[in-house]
């Protein structure tokens, strides 16, 4: 057996079997996971959460942003 881990290896150490994933490899929501952690997001609560999964990150970023400013202009 290789020392080398298999890149193609789904690394499931983390899958949480009540939650969905969006699969930046295969571009879809996925329960369990087929892909290694670091090539997904989540786990969301449902399917439709983790299709919108850039909706949630562009609000959240935007947000941020907000406060950045706020902050900034505070000083």
């Amino acid at each position: 057996m290789s020392a080398r881990r298999d890149r193609d290896q789904v690394d499931s150490s983390s899958w949480n079997p009540s939650g969905w994933w969006w699969c930046l490899e295969h571009g879809r929501v996925e329960n369990p996971p087929d892909a290694p952690g670091h090539r997904r997001l989540g786990p969301y609560p449902s399917a439709a959460e983790a299709e919108n999964w850039r909706d949630e990150l562009d609000r959240r970023n935007e947000q941020w942003d907000e406060e950045d400013r706020r902050w900034a202009g505070d000083r």
